[in-house]
This record gives structure tokens, C-alpha cells and sequence, in this order.
């Protein structure tokens, strides 16, 4: 019998020498790569293959603070007959300080002053009077988060109920509203993927409309057939305190072809019935109670279905904020809607302020400068609309959040963020309105890694949106910029608190 042994590596012929040239060798290919590979990578299909250059490899980026970004806040905050050299560090770390302040502050011309303070005049009779503010956005808002917030803050500062305005069948759910309903109600948007069927452009303030019956192709309507539905609305468990109370609905609807009965029951008791009258053009359903219902139910019956716009739950008196998310829009829809049903449903809601935020959806797709241009000329013909139908409202434009697309190994900031930026704040300033840059209060350029890694995470790992924890965080930033200007508003000797950069509480 042969005897076992154990052979070493020697033994078997792999010395650390070869090994060490092995590794050597590795090396140099992967040297001789990064040296010949192209700088803009290979591209094969709809994919770029990228490889690491040798300076990419070997020297560090820059980081955000970099000396081009130096310099053109120092060309922004002094003359260029002063010579840098000569200005001491601790002034330019003021003037920076104060630069970085205002771009993170509501920003506001004189054109707009008249109309924000019009709005806290308004806050300031809330305990009489009822005062709205809608929040349009994208679906970084979606859920009710940002609002949520915002609306709770105000609402206890100045009174008010209720969760607002929301659809039948939401794109997504809502910490603010507890609903179900029949399996027939459908929704029908009034942007993006159009259902054919809709031959008109009537969607209201949520730019959408819900149906319980199919979209007749004639006017004619088979009275043979009947339709019925429901809604149930129920206390929202996850919620503030203030949205569970809400001793008023509403229900907008129109353009029904024949006559539809509807029911509304509070807690099992009927408490209101009613018909619909065919062909109305435009009508609100109202509905009180003594005390909140655990559960309010809304039936219909009939030949057809109206076009219900929306319900809302909220005080008689105090703030109302609407979370209206629009997902995948650019915010370039509105003048696409019927002005007159919109102007309609706005005279029934009578905002007092309208918070437009948008841009995200936009800045993966601008390639260049003029693409910018044209988004934020656009935008401002939406803002004009919007004041055209609300000539009593102010209008805060919030821009996007940074956004990173990846490049190689790293995540970066888009490459136009920052022209989109720069154009819906133009249009918002050049129109009397405000503008708010949650691009910069999240630290600018290269910041979304940063709350990405964040413990907690305080944005997804799409490099997009925020998590909830980040969306609270941008709420009160702006509940805090907000107040500030209210607090102006009461006294213009209010010297504002100073807010910690939100960057710089992210390790």
C-alpha cells in the first residue's frame, strides 16, 4: 500500500514567485484596458459597456466644493474690481454662508410679496374662514408624504380637519384616507396613457375622473341596463390627529346621460339621498355630520355614471391641504384640461395657495441647454394658467430633488439637473410667484448618495425618490423656510432662525 502525503505548493509547482507574476501580469492587462479603452465607453445595442481610465482610477474626483464652484460664487458675490487676495477668509466664508442660505430659503421677488402675504392675511382669519392649499407634485409626493406633514403643522397652528381632496381609485394609497370600493369603478387619467375612449378633455382639479359604468359611445343609453356601486370611506389609522376629524364631504362630479340616485350613510344611518340630474355640467354633492362617522358610505345607481372628480373631507373653517401626486407627469399638463370645468371645480375650491412641484419626470430626458430652455418656458405657461384660474392664489414652485443616474462605478448628479433648475425658478420668479430649491437644500450636486447611505436611509435606492423618513425631513425644511416668511409677514424685524444645512446632519 502506497503511503498518503501531503504535497505543498511548492511540490506541486506554484512558487510565490509565479504567483507574484501572475499578479503582475493581471495588472498590465488590466492597465493596458483602462489605457486603450475608450473614454465614453463601447456602446453595443441600447447598452454602453464603460471601463475605468487610468485617471479615473488613480486620482480622486473632486468633490462639491471644487474650485470651479468656488469661483463662481465668489464671481457671484463680489465685484471683480475687488482682488480676491485681499478679502479676508472669514468674509468669504459669510458670503458664502449667506449664499448657500438663500438658495435653501423660499425665494421671492417683490412681484410675489403682495400675493404670499395676501395668503397669510388669509391664515390669519382661518378660525372663520376656510383657507386651501393644493400641493400638486409628482409621485415624489405620492402616499401623502411631504404633505402630510405640512398640512398637520398648519392645521395646528391655525385650525382645520380633514385629509383634503383625494380620487375614488388612487395611483397609490394614502396614510390620510381609508377607502374601499366596488370592483367596477375605474379611473381615467387626464395625462400620460389616455384611455381612447374619453373624447373629452373634462378631468378636473386631480386631472382624472372616476366611473363606475362604461363610457357610452352614443348618447342614446339602453335603459334595460342598471349600475350599481359604492365607496366607503373609514377613519385612517396611520395619520395625524387632525386629518381623523373632518365634519364635511363633498363630492364632485358632472356628465352623467341619465339620471343616477345616490345614498350617504354615517356609521349605518342614512342621513342624505338624492338624484343626479342627466347631462349636468358641473355639481357638488355636500354632506355634514355632528361628529366624525367610523365609516361613511356613498351609493349610486342608475343607467350611467357621472364623472366624479374627486371627494373631500374637511373642516368648515381652517386650513384644507390637498396631496394631489401626478405620477410621471412634468407638470406641463394643465392647460391641456377644459378651462372651464377646471375653472368651475377651482371657484368651488377656492385655493388660497397652490404648490407646484415638478421637474423630476423632466430631467432624465433634456439633453442640452435649449432642451432646459424650452422645459422651463413651457412651465411658466402652465404657472400663467394656473394664475389665470386662481387670481386669488399664491404660487410656490418647488424644483427637483438631486437625482443620480450612474456613471461607471458612481452615482452622479444628472447632467442637466441643474439647467432644469435654473428654468422652472426663472419661470416662477419672472411670474410673481415663489421657488424653492430642495435641489440645494439636500446639499446640491452629488448630494443623493448621501442621503441613500444615510443611517436611516433617508432616500430609496432608485437614486430618485426619498424614503419616508427623507420625506419628513424635507417637509419640515420647508414647514421651517414657510414660517419663516410668515413670521416676516407679522413682523419684518423677525431675523430668521438659522436651520441646520440638511447635509450636514448626514454622516
Amino acid at each position: 500500500m502506497e503511503e498518503n502525503k501531503e504535497h505543498t505548493t511548492e511540490e506541486k509547482g506554484i512558487t510565490p514567485i509565479i504567483t507574484l507574476l501572475v499578479l503582475i501580469a493581471v495588472c498590465g492587462i488590466l492597465a493596458a484596458t483602462m489605457f486603450i479603452f475608450p473614454k465614453d465607453g463601447v456602446k453595443i445595442a441600447n447598452t454602453t459597456i464603460q471601463f475605468p481610465t487610468i485617471t479615473d482610477f488613480f486620482v480622486p474626483e473632486m468633490n462639491d466644493d471644487s474650485l470651479a464652484s468656488i469661483e463662481n460664487d465668489i464671481a457671484e458675490l463680489f465685484d471683480s474690481t475687488v482682488v480676491v487676495s485681499e478679502i479676508d477668509s472669514t468674509i468669504i466664508k459669510h458670503k458664502l454662508d449667506s449664499l448657500k442660505a438663500f438658495r435653501q430659503s423660499i425665494q421671492i421677488n417683490e412681484k410675489g410679496k403682495s400675493s404670499i402675504n395676501h395668503f397669510f392675511a388669509a391664515l390669519e382669519q382661518a378660525k372663520n374662514k376656510k383657507v386651501r392649499i393644493m400641493h400638486y407634485g409628482d409621485s415624489q409626493i405620492e402616499a401623502d408624504r411631504i404633505t402630510s406633514l405640512l398640512r398637520n403643522e398648519l392645521q395646528k397652528k391655525f385650525g382645520g380637519y380633514g385629509p383634503g381632496l383625494f380620487p375614488i381609485v388612487p395611483v397609490a394609497r394614502k396614510m390620510s384616507v381609508n377607502t374601499e370600493y366596488s370592483e367596477n369603478w375605474k379611473r381615467y387619467p387626464g395625462f400620460g396613457k389616455k384611455d381612447s375612449t374619453v373624447i373629452h378633455n373634462k378631468y378636473g382639479a386631480l386631472m382624472a375622473f372616476c366611473r363606475f359604468a362604461p363610457i357610452p359611445k352614443t348618447e342614446i343609453i339602453n335603459d334595460t341596463v342598471s349600475y350599481e356601486a359604492w365607496v366607503k370611506i373609514k377613519k385612517p389609522r396611520a395619520s395625524y390627529g387632525r386629518t381623523k376629524s373632518y365634519p364635511l364631504m363633498k363630492v364632485f362630479l358632472s356628465n352623467s346621460h341619465t339620471s343616477i340616485n345616490y345614498s350617504i350613510k354615517a356609521d349605518g344611518i342614512e342621513i342624505q339621498t338624492g338624484t343626479i340630474p342627466p347631462n349636468t355640467p358641473f355639481q357638488t354633492l355636500t354632506a355634514s355630520f355632528t361628529k366624525t362617522p367610523d365609516e361613511i358610505l356613498l351609493s349610486f345607481n342608475g343607467g350611467d355614471s357621472p364623472d366624479i372628480y374627486g371627494i373631500s373631507l374637511e373642516g368648515s373653517s381652517g386650513v384644507v391641504m390637498d396631496n394631489i401626486p401626478l405620477r410621471g407627469s412634468s407638470g406641463t399638463i394643465f392647460t391641456k384640461q377644459n378651462a372651464t370645468l377646471l375653472s368651475n371645480m377651482y371657484a368651488n375650491l377656492s385655493p388660497n395657495l397652490i404648490i407646484m412641484e415638478f421637474g423630476g419626470n423632466s430631467v432624465p430626458y433634456i439633453k442640452n441647454d435649449k432642451g432646459a430652455t424650452d422645459y422651463g418656458r413651457w412651465f411658466k405657461s402652465q404657472i400663467n394658467f394656473m394664475k389665470r384660474l386662481n387670481p386669488k392664489a399664491a404660487i410656490i414652485v418647488i424644483g427637483p430633488s438631486d437625482m443620480s443616474v450612474k456613471e461607471k462605478t458612481t452615482y452622479v448628479t444628472y447632467p442637466y439637473l441643474e439647467a432644469v433648475r435654473d428654468a422652472l425658478k426663472d419661470a416662477a420668479l419672472s411670474s410673481g410667484c415663489l421657488y424653492w430649491d430642495m435641489y440645494e437644500v439636500m446639499g446640491g450636486k452629488n448630494s443623493m448618495p448621501k442621503w441613500v447611505e444615510a443611517e436611516p436611509a433617508l432616500a430609496a435606492k432608485d437614486y430618485i425618490h426619498f424614503s419616508p423618513k427623507g420625506a419628513k425631513k424635507m417637509a419640515l425644511e420647508f414647514n421651517t423656510k414657510l414660517f419663516d416668511l410668515y413670521n416676516i409677514y407679522k413682523n419684518p424685524n423677525y431675523k430668521k432662525e438659522t436651520v441646520p444645512v440638511v447635509n450636514d446632519s448626514i454622516k
